[in-house]
């Protein structure tokens, strides 16, 4: 996807070569450059480590605390 990109090729066309949504290529492009990624990546980059800077903060939304909501009893 990388390397795609970097040669000019349209999220569109990237997206039905590796059979995924834009939306996703989008997505994953933003999150590359965010985390300063670009082609070629480095060669001692695993892929753990390409997977933690790409998603670290996935799923957390900035400001807001995740709390646990215990079962709410209904009193009839």
């Amino acid at each position: 996807m990388l390397r795609l990109a970097r040669d000019g090729v349209s999220a569109r066309e990237i997206g039905r070569t590796l059979g995924v949504a834009r939306s996703t290529i989008r997505d994953n492009l933003k999150r590359a450059s965010t985390a300063g990624l670009a082609w070629p990546l480095a060669g001692d980059l695993t892929d753990a480590v390409l997977e933690q800077r790409l998603f670290a903060h996935a799923g957390l939304r900035r400001g807001f605390r995740r709390r646990r909501i215990g079962p709410r009893w209904r009193v009839s």
